[in-house]
């Protein structure tokens, strides 16, 4: 029989895995050098490669293949006992976790790291092994072997927390390093490390106390210094995060990585004009730092600053960075600008990314503003999309476009195609049902609100739309109102059921009830609608000066409202 070298010539055609974290097919695949990776490292067993170990060796792979990955971890394990071979061992060790048989796999590591102890994956794989085992003073001795190898601060710091920042069981590695940490009180990576666990694990005061000691040995190291922030932050301290950060920055003029976070933090908390003046320092001294060119153009989006934030896009597109994101983005600073042209031209421009919907969305109701509904409805047919929500605001989208040019019906057809992929979808109903009152279909309108309300009976909406239109569109009042009233007690700040619970009570005879709830709706908002039908009560009141006051205002903003048009029309005629 052949010695283990046609083992190693078996493990070349067979292909061995070479980590983990890996999924079954990239798990039996092995890097073109495999057979120096096989020469090289610990001293391997000679070992006749019987037929029935070459038969477990191709058992256990096809298994694997297959996704049996009980029968390939049974007969890799058992693979490793009798031959004792490292390479064996490691594989089976990885196959074991990846199909998270702890217990077996934490066997083979151990064995694995009697066979190869200067392995540095394998001291680290035990320790996790040994972390989910509950086995603390076994796992903190391999946390140590694994540390050792490192070379710095940082590497050792990765190595603690890829080991223990993993576990679901956030107490299990907290408390490895815990351990570790009184061992070594003044390591700073295992200081920042168990800062690091503690606020994962939710332990707030605990993460704060280790990071002031770390920085106690390290003033303004900015990794300690981010995280403190970033503690007090989660605190629901986030003054105090602020202030804290913006001390250490003010101390540390020069350290980019420190004001870029604090830039950030104060778009956290909704103060984007002072962090624009973060970003646009950092700029300064790095002018083509694509993260903050991008960051700092959103945010001078946000604040309308059109001009410059088009500057920083157009830097970041014109040096082909982040294409999708800036064509996105500059089609919107077009649209914006009423360029509606070259919006157009940008979201043509957007071809994958999280914005690629929004840009062909964008672009077809562009093409509509601009009179060619078809080429819109085009763009949205071609439009590709992987899932039913993705269709779904397509479908929206065209019935949009087809309700705002006036093609009621075929915005229904729309609805109607997309209900029967989507049958009882309620954004669908509801948008149906606003259509159909447009052209009159009060039954249709009201069986899609009571299909959104069978299922969703606190559907606002719905509740107040149906209730508004009975009020408005039948003699079915007092039913009206019950929807309404229920609509209010839901959501009782809300100024357009105000309105539709000020108009129903106008139908009800309710005149001054009825001035109060639409008083203040229009105190709220001074919606064309509210003003009608605020300007209709004080008529009957027999307000009419100012019934016309309201009136005038309401069209001096909105001059082509045909609720403030049409009741003038009807009352004065």
């Amino acid at each position: 029989m052949k010695p283990i070298s046609l083992i190693a010539g078996f493990f070349v055609s067979i292909s061995m895995i070479s980590g983990c974290a890996t999924t079954p097919r990239e798990a039996a695949q092995a890097p073109a050098d495999e057979a120096e990776a096989v020469a090289a490292g610990p001293e391997l067993p000679n070992i006749e490669l019987t037929p029935d170990l070459l038969n477990d060796l191709f058992v256990a792979e096809v298994a694997l293949q297959r996704g049996q990955y009980d029968t390939a971890v049974q007969y890799y394990a058992r693979l490793a006992k009798e031959t004792s071979d490292p390479r064996l061992v490691e594989r089976a060790t990885r196959i074991a976790v990846f199909a998270r048989e702890y217990l077996t796999a934490l066997e083979l590591g151990r064995q694995w790291i009697e066979l190869d102890p200067a392995n540095p994956d394998a001291g680290q794989i035990l320790t996790m092994l040994q972390v989910k085992a509950g086995d603390y003073s076994a796992a903190l001795e391999s946390l140590e072997l694994a540390v050792a190898t490192a070379q710095d601060d940082a590497s050792r710091y990765l190595i603690m927390i890829r080991l223990l920042g993993r576990e679901q069981d956030k107490e299990a590695g907290l408390e490895v390093m815990q351990r570790y940490l009184e061992r070594h009180p003044d390591d700073g990576a295992a200081l920042f490390a168990h800062a690091q666990l503690s606020l994962r694990a939710g332990k707030l005061a605990q993460a704060e106390a280790t990071i002031d000691r770390l920085l106690a040995l390290k003033p303004d190291w900015p990794r300690a210094v981010i995280l403190r922030a970033r503690i007090l932050q989660v605190d629901n301290r986030e003054a105090a995060a602020l202030e804290y950060l913006g001390e250490v920055v003010a101390r540390n003029a020069g350290n980019l990585e420190l004001r870029v976070q604090y830039g950030r933090m104060l778009v956290d908390v909704e103060r984007p004009e002072e962090a624009l003046v973060q970003f646009r320092k950092v700029l300064k001294a790095q002018p083509e730092n694509d993260d903050i060119l991008f960051a700092a153009g959103l945010v001078a989006l946000r604040i309308e600053r059109i001009d410059e934030a088009r500057d920083y896009f157009l830097r970041l597109n014109d040096r082909a960075v982040r294409l999708d994101e800036t064509g996105y983005y500059l089609g919107r600073i077009a649209e914006i600008r009423e360029d509606y042209d070259k919006a157009i031209r940008w979201y043509s421009s957007v071809s994958r990314g999280e914005n690629y919907l929004n840009a062909q969305i964008r672009s077809a109701l562009l093409h509509a503003r601009l009179g060619d509904v078809d080429a819109a409805r085009a763009l949205l047919h071609a439009a590709q999309v992987r899932t039913p929500g993705q269709q779904l605001r397509l479908y929206l989208a065209e019935g949009e476009i087809l309700r705002d040019v006036g093609h009621l019906e075929a915005a229904i057809e729309v609805y109607d195609h997309a209900l029967r992929e989507m049958p009882g979808n309620t954004e669908l109903l509801y948008a149906r049902a606003m259509v159909a009152e447009k052209v009159g279909r009060i039954d249709q309108l009201e069986r899609d609100l009571r299909a959104i309300l069978e299922r969703e009976p606190d559907h606002v909406d719905a509740l107040n739309s149906l209730g508004y239109t009975l009020a408005d569109r039948t003699d079915r009042i007092d039913e009206a109102y019950t929807y309404i009233k229920r609509a209010l007690e839901l959501k009782p700040d809300s100024f357009y059921i105000m309105d539709s619970m000020g108009w129903v009570l106008y139908r009800q005879g309710k005149l001054d009830e009825a001035l109060a709830y639409l008083k203040k709706a229009m105190e709220l908002n001074a919606d064309a609608e509210i003003a009608a039908h605020l300007g209709e009560v004080l008529w009957v009141k027999g307000d009419r000066e100012g019934a016309r006051n309201i009136w005038k205002r309401a069209l001096e903003a909105s001059p082509e409202s045909s609720a403030v048009l049409n009741t003038i029309k009807r009352l004065e005629k």
